[in-house]
């Protein structure tokens, strides 16, 4: 891995993301249960206003779960019958999130949504015991939880890729896509499963990676057979001249040189050999339709063929290093097949040879490099299986080199370098096992170093980003212990290196992407500080970025969304300041529209088109624009009821068409239009019953079908009046 790499890992070690969902009645024992998991390291995400069914928030509940990586449901009799929570759980139950069910009071089990009732519960309905309960329930939420934040982070890029219409440019490359494949493959047992969205993604990046290597490779193993026959001829030559020398002693200098010349092809063969093995080993990473199985006897025969050619010289440690490389390669390789267990052997056997090569000389720094990158990538392989404790006694024995090679030359900019990553890669593994005390040390001491090599040289662009990077890690962390104005400092000397860095070259995109991003970083700092104007000062640098970089390439879909638009929308919403916010809102719409017209088939895509009609209708709606509200309103009906239409059997969808008919109805009914608002009322109830019969024993779908009953019955009671 990269130092590039390595350093910005930290960005995606934030703490775990909480969603809440309770009844408006336990708030209070919900503000103290948000109080214990924010102190046990969580980020609860409530929302805290009085939300009731088919209510304009709902879209930002539903940007709220999809962030969160775990869905904390508060059992408790109003709980189970309050429709926007049990609409919760369905949302989430959509997206494969994890739950984690907890009593505060007792309900009758036949009530617990469905989703809930096969899981465990943790109890909380005594509250003496609520800080053992708390601890418990912070020990649950932390099982797996590297697993399933990256479920929430490839899920969120998957979706982007999918609104993209599946842009190539979105697709995941080396090394995330190795990353993601992992992931996938190391899915712990009871975790929620990838949605067939996240996996098609991955499978695309797949797909899209092997097709310019599957011609290569073919004649990389072709050239290998020749090569090691060659390696073979010469081993046999070689050993025919020294034969030919020990028996015939009068021509020694015929037999020398034939010697010699055996031994140069051996050594030309092998060199040959060496290479058309590595290039065969990262070539198979790429090949499209070849089964993983044939991957595997390939390099299986490659590595027992190359094995025979290193016992043939045992004493040559350069054949042996060599192995080291090779088998390194090979566990590579075995990790884009989704087999950890094979590419874990294979990092562990290089580990063993390097073992053996730095015991033996001690002085070789090169090999006391290679031991050290062979832990690391042991510590790797532990940390993606979830072995933290292995994983991180690897990355120490890594570190403990890494110090002393820097010790011992401390001018060597490379080993100090390498040594800052081993920190942040220790950081790491500590913040997933929760002990931040001692991860923020490693952050800063990995910082350090790097502060130290930018200082010795402001000119190199690289050790300065490198040092940006390490600053955000350090400010991620700050934000999980609360230390808000830390972090907020941090982040600022994250912006000011970005921001030099930006002016040296600003066609640097990679550049401008980080600034934007700091920018963000500062602004969701100052908007927990409660620094509102400031926060939207800062989040608007970011997006006056974003604009540029979108102008500059408009084919590049990820640069073209109009998601900052959204939030920006949302922050002057809570400003009170509908008319900005409406034009932001209307900014993202613009954008969306555009990307959606281009493909009408890419049903993602069209479904956040539906919602951002409903935002624009929403804020038109609190403005008293009516009839304006309407249109926006039926837009979004127009878009749900093709989407429905086209999957009955996706009650998403179906559900959504259903929210759609409510919010007409609503309207309608502001606007004393009571035959109108019963109408759709009616279509609403309809397609309810429909869901209802799909799934009766889904307990927030019967309450919602039991309202707009209630609803209907109202609107009749109007309509005799009239």
């Amino acid at each position: 891995m990269s130092s590039d790499a390595a350093v910005a890992e930290g960005k995606h070690q934030s703490r775990a993301k909480i969603f809440i969902s309770y009844s408006r009645k336990d708030i209070a024992f919900v503000n103290q249960l948000d109080a214990a998991l924010k102190a046990r390291g969580f980020e609860p995400l409530i929302d805290r206003t009085d939300i009731y069914a088919f209510e304009e928030w709902w879209s930002r509940i539903e940007a709220l779960i999809a962030r969160a990586d775990v869905v904390v449901f508060v059992l408790s009799p109003d709980a189970v019958g309050s429709d926007v929570a049990l609409r919760e759980v369905a949302f989430a139950a959509s997206l494969n999130k994890r739950f984690a069910p907890i009593v505060y009071r007792r309900v009758d089990d036949k009530q617990v949504p469905e989703p809930l009732a096969k899981l465990n519960f943790i109890f909380f309905d005594d509250a003496a015991w609520f800080e053992q309960s708390a601890d418990q329930l912070a020990d649950a939420l932390k099982t797996d939880i590297g697993w399933v934040r990256q479920h929430t982070d490839f899920g969120e890029q998957a979706r982007r890729w999918a609104l993209a219409k599946g842009a190539a440019g979105l697709l995941l490359r080396s090394p995330v896509l190795e990353q993601a494949e992992r992931w996938i493959a190391s899915r712990p047992s009871g975790a929620p499963a990838p949605t067939e969205e996240t996996q098609r993604f991955i499978r695309t990046s797949r797909q899209g990676a092997t097709r310019r290597r599957n011609a290569l490779t073919g004649s990389l193993a072709a050239g290998l057979v020749l090569a090691l026959a060659l390696a073979g001829l010469a081993y046999w030559q070689r050993g025919v001249a020294v034969e030919q020398r020990s028996i015939a002693q009068q021509n020694e200098a015929q037999a020398k040189a034939e010697r010699d010349n055996a031994t140069r092809n051996f050594q030309l063969a092998q060199k040959t050999a060496e290479s058309l093995v590595f290039d065969i080993a990262q070539g198979l990473r790429d090949v499209q339709g070849m089964s993983a199985e044939t991957v595997r006897k390939i390099l299986e025969t490659a590595q027992a063929t190359f094995e025979q050619l290193a016992t043939s010289a045992p004493g040559d440690v350069a054949l042996q290093r060599s192995r080291v490389v090779m088998l390194d390669e090979f566990g590579e390789t075995y990790l884009t097949l989704g087999d950890l267990d094979a590419a874990l052997k294979a990092f562990r056997d290089s580990l063993a040879i390097a073992e053996r090569l730095a015991t033996a000389d001690r002085s070789n720094t090169r090999w006391q490099g290679d031991l050290a990158r062979s832990y690391s990538k042991v510590g790797e392989m532990l940390v993606g299986q979830g072995n933290l404790e292995e994983a991180l006694n690897s990355y120490r024995d890594s570190l403990a080199i890494r110090e002393r090679l820097a010790a011992a030359d401390p001018s060597n900019t490379p080993w100090q370098r390498d040594l800052s990553i081993s920190y942040h890669k220790i950081g790491h593994v500590l913040v997933d096992q929760g002990k931040l005390d001692e991860a923020l040390k490693a952050y800063q001491d990995g910082r350090a170093i790097l502060e130290r090599l930018a200082a010795a040289d402001p000119s190199n662009l690289q050790r300065q980003r490198d040092l940006s990077l390490s600053y955000e890690n350090v400010g991620d962390l700050l934000v999980v212990q609360d230390k808000f104005d830390e972090a907020l400092k941090t982040y600022r000397d994250e912006l000011a290196i970005t921001e030099r860095l930006v002016a040296v070259d600003g066609s640097n995109t990679l550049w401008q992407g980080d600034l934007a991003r700091s920018y963000s970083k500062v602004g969701e700092m100052l908007e927990e500080l409660g620094k509102l104007d400031e926060a939207l000062k800062s989040y608007r640098d970011s997006l006056a970025i974003q604009e540029r970089l979108a102008a500059a390439d408009p084919s590049n879909t990820q640069w073209q969304r109009g998601l900052a638009y959204s939030n920006i929308g949302d922050v002057l919403v809570k400003q009170g300041k509908l008319d900005e916010a409406l034009k932001s809102y209307r900014h993202c719409l613009a954008i969306n529209e555009r990307l959606a017209s281009a493909d009408r088939s890419n049903t993602q895509l069209q479904d956040d088109l539906s919602i951002d009609y409903q935002r624009v209708g929403n804020v038109l709606r609190d403005q008293g624009k009516l009839d304006e509200a309407l249109k926006s309103y039926r837009e979004s009906l127009a878009i749900n009821e093709h989407l429905a239409a086209a999957d009955g059997s996706n009650t998403r969808w179906q559900h959504g068409l259903m929210i759609s008919h409510t919010k007409l109805a609503f309207v309608y009914q502001k606007q004393s239009r009571i035959a109108e608002a019963l109408f759709e009322s009616t279509k609403a109830r309809d397609i309810m019953a429909a869901l209802v019969a799909m799934s009766p024993t889904n307990a927030a779908w019967r309450k919602e079908l039991a309202q707009l009953a209630q609803q209907i019955a109202y609107l009749q009671g109007q309509a005799r009046s009239q």
